[in-house]
């Protein structure tokens, strides 16, 4: 074999080496490098505002370079949350949208206000995420055979208007925030010297397009007749 023909081989044989030991070392450090990535300090609710405040800088491997999570607060400020976020946890791209795509509910839902009383309403106590039935009460006259023939006496009725609706939010008359301290949609913990919530006087529900007409028209009957729209918590 002539000499020329062995110092290519041998030349080859060294670039691949070098070329493998480069990649090797560079897919060990991919692996075992890290990246910091932002993730809540505490639990963030639905539909909060993404702030800067509210997120810490935590190391996971680089790896997760690759994967479709936010890896910078500039991404993240300004954002709305569409599920809750957990504590510690890298923020998925599915979980936020912007502002000019952000919508309430699903696409296929329609998203309408009802107005109710704290006592109505579970104690006010119902929160953005949960899930409520909706039932109409009222009072109807009811022909009583005995004793007397033709006497009526009152009695109450209770009708499912709509099951396990979702609330997307919750406000005062005023229309301001409302319901519990914690659902208050700030993402932080509440001090002694914020405002205490308001009481929920006005539910905004995601339902769909065929519940409507009946929802609207038992806040109709309630307003009109004297009864009550009243809502409980569905069951999980």
């Amino acid at each position: 074999m002539r000499r020329s023909i062995q110092l290519m081989i041998g030349l080859l044989s060294i670039f691949l080496a070098v070329a493998a030991g480069y990649y090797g070392r560079n897919a060990y450090l991919y692996q075992v490098s890290t990246l910091e990535v932002p993730v809540p300090k505490q639990d963030i609710p639905p539909y909060t505002l993404l702030t800067a405040s509210l997120f810490e800088l935590r190391e996971f491997p680089r790896a997760m370079e690759d994967l479709p999570y936010f890896h910078s607060l500039e991404d993240l400020t300004g954002r709305i949350s569409t599920s809750n976020l957990l504590t510690g946890l890298p923020i998925a791209y599915s979980h936020t949208a912007t502002l000019p795509d952000f919508r309430l509910a699903d696409a296929s839902l329609e998203v309408l206000s009802i107005p109710v009383k704290p006592v109505s309403a579970v104690g006010g106590q119902i929160r953005i995420g949960e899930r409520i039935n909706l039932y109409k009460m009222s009072v109807i006259q009811v022909e009583e055979h005995e004793p007397a023939a033709g006497s009526t006496v009152r009695e109450g009725q209770v009708t499912l208007v709509a099951g396990s609706v979702r609330v997307v939010d919750v406000r005062s008359a005023r229309g301001e925030e409302a319901g519990p301290a914690q659902a208050k949609g700030s993402g932080e913990s509440i001090t002694n010297e914020q405002k205490d919530p308001e009481q929920t006087q006005i539910l905004t529900l995601a339902v769909p397009p065929d519940l409507v007409e009946a929802i609207l028209k038992a806040v109709v009957e309630a307003e009109d007749a004297g009864g009550l729209l009243w809502a409980s918590l569905a069951l999980p």
